[in-house]
């Protein structure tokens, strides 16, 4: 799915975000998120009491007979029974220290519940992206690139709840701290207040209308960039014999480099965009204190109040900057990672549709499985693939089938599986209709063992048993002997808990058959499919894989087999010729061997 080009405003990146949370966050997440918001203001009224709390002090070291006519101040001199001024402001001195320890480790203690909050919220939108793309049907499954997959599964996430919750949340918190300190000056001295407006407020928006279209084209780059780099190096990692034997290590380093030399700079360009505000408020303030100076000097004569009004301004900027600062960052994270969003958003219908039926819905199987004039065509294809395909396979039989290659064997089989959906006709499993339904009860029958056997990088054990939390072990002992392998794994010094490598990589072609057959027969899988199984294995291998195969047919599980060596096929009940996208023969083993001689 293409990237949107959609530039966001920012009222159109909030609208947007908020809809993302009101859909990405569950029910108990939006309740933590409103606790969240209450502890944030709390922090931020902290923040601005602590800013506060220094003036009074400063009041009584400038002028300490404040302390005798202030009435707050002196209520609190007399009710202590303090008897000199320096013992009061020691006393003062220590309650500040007080609050600004409480006040600091109160907000370390909200950011660390905001911690965990995003970091249960990443987790929760990865389970729900993992599960999203893995509910695709096949071909939409397919059409998405793995790298996009990977990024969307599992950087996505962490982006979205970095760049766009975390700003959102520090917009709330640093807004109330604005509001609060903008509304003491304007109580304080209303001159002061609108001297601030009117220098700050033009220079903020200047600032942002300068940096926010540029920044949110970074984030669309970074987006597209890291899918593409991190394809490229997996590509490189995938094809590491080829390129070695090719001599092509330089074209792949380069290929891989010129799409992370990109990230890397646009990178480095969102780092330096997201200090130019930083800088142009450090700028502002100058300006602000130049302008209450030229202002003292030529309009008022360099009055004492106007002095005083420099520092006050000074002091507001001290604060105010670091939160213009902070908000103008968080409306650019928001803004330039609105595809973040768009990302999380993708196939969200046809996951919705998906998650809410129930295909677990049981269909027995205890006599037959029945095509019934089966036809299918490919998605952007006019030429049908299979055309009217009928027949009936008894359980417990064994079954061949044979054609050139895309005469329509594995998309058969592909559409047993259900993993394409019949244009016409339909399944029938002891005569009832094989319907979305029985999706998940029907492959918890079935057992797949293709040409290029998935394996995880892990021990035979794990390999087997595919996922099981608890393995049985008597199910597994049953499984790796039905499937030849009870020597070979007695032979290790490790036995089942020998690690295979990387996708198999210390297993033999014929050991990795092997486990995939073992693996089917640990589910207990009613019905066997072999896909080319033995199709890349030399003669010896082939005959040793095709005995393992032979020796389930006394287990009484309905076996189909697709291959091209026909020796693969000896003690099948009957053998199917596809040709065309038909039935053009159906044989015993002998006849077969006949027709091709």
């Amino acid at each position: 799915m293409a990237l949107s080009k959609k530039n966001y405003s920012s009222s159109q990146a909030f609208r947007q975000t908020y809809q993302s949370l009101k859909d990405h966050l569950s029910t108990s997440q939006k309740k933590k998120l409103k606790w969240i918001a209450l502890l944030i203001f709390l922090s931020a009224v902290l923040d601005v009491f602590g800013l506060a709390s220094v003036l009074p002090l400063v009041k009584m070291a400038t002028e300490p007979e404040v302390i005798h006519t202030n009435k707050y101040f002196s209520f609190v001199y007399d009710y202590l029974h303090f008897t000199n001024d320096k013992s009061f402001m020691v006393f003062f001195i220590v309650v500040i220290l007080l609050f600004q320890f409480f006040k600091t480790g109160f907000g370390i203690f909200v950011n660390y519940i905001e911690g965990k909050f995003m970091a249960d919220v990443a987790n929760n939108i990865s389970r729900n992206q993992f599960s999203k793309y893995f509910s695709l049907s096949y071909f939409n499954f397919n059409s998405v690139k793995s790298s996009r997959i990977i990024n969307h599964v599992q950087q996505n996430p962490a982006s979205f709840t970095a760049w766009v919750m975390l700003p959102i949340l520090m917009l709330f918190s640093e807004s109330i701290i604005l509001i609060f300190i903008v509304t003491l000056i304007a109580v304080y001295n209303l001159k002061l207040f609108l001297f601030i407006l009117m220098i700050i407020g033009p220079a903020s928006y200047l600032l942002y209308k300068s940096v926010n279209t540029k920044n949110e084209q970074i984030g669309r780059g970074l987006d597209k960039m890291f899918p593409q780099a991190l394809a490229a190096i997996n590509n490189s990692i995938m094809g590491f014999v080829d390129i070695k034997l090719a001599n092509k290590i330089d074209f792949y380093r380069e290929k891989f480099l010129k799409y992370q030399k990109e990230y890397h700079n646009l990178s480095m360009s969102s780092i330096v965009i997201n200090m130019i505000p930083f800088r142009g408020y450090e700028l502002v303030a100058i300006l602000g204190i130049v302008v209450i100076f030229v202002y003292a000097i030529f309009i008022e004569g360099g009055s004492q109040d106007v002095i005083m009004m420099v520092g006050a301004f000074a002091a507001a900027a001290y604060r105010l900057m670091p939160s213009l600062n902070r908000i103008m960052n968080a409306i650019m994270q928001v803004t330039k990672n609105q595809v973040a969003i768009e990302n999380l958003n993708e196939y969200n219908e046809l996951y919705v549709k998906q998650s809410v039926m129930n295909r677990n819905v049981p269909i027995p199987f205890e006599k037959e499985i029945t095509f019934e004039n089966i036809s299918f065509t490919f998605p952007k294809s006019k030429e049908p693939v299979l055309k009217s395909i009928s027949f009936t396979v008894k359980k417990g039989e064994k079954v061949g089938f044979v054609g050139s290659s895309g005469s329509g064997k594995t998309t058969l089989m592909n559409i047993l599986l259900r993993f394409f959906d019949e244009d016409n006709g339909r399944i029938l499993i002891d005569g009832q209709p094989l319907k979305e339904d029985n999706l998940e009860y029907w492959r918890s029958m079935i057992g797949y063992v293709k040409q290029d056997i998935f394996m995880i990088d892990s021990n035979i054990m794990e390999n087997v048993a595919f996922g099981e939390d608890q393995v049985d072990k008597h199910q597994l002992d049953l499984a790796v002997k039905q499937a030849s392998l009870e020597d070979f794994v007695k032979s290790l010094p490790k036995g089942y808990d020998t690690e295979v490598g990387e996708r198999g990589s210390r297993l033999s072609g014929g050991q990795r058959q092997r486990i995939g057959i073992a693996r089917s027969l640990y589910r207990n899988a009613q019905i066997l499919v072999f896909d080319e199984a033995t199709s890349a294995l030399d003669t010896q291998t082939e005959r040793e894989v095709s005995e393992a195969i032979d020796s389930l047919s006394d287990t009484n599980k309905t076996i189909f087999i697709i291959a091209h060596r026909i020796t693969t096929l000896k003690n099948c009940d009957r053998i199917y010729e596809l040709k065309n996208g038909e039935i053009s023969g159906v044989y015993t083993y002998n006849e077969l061997v006949e027709k091709v001689i």
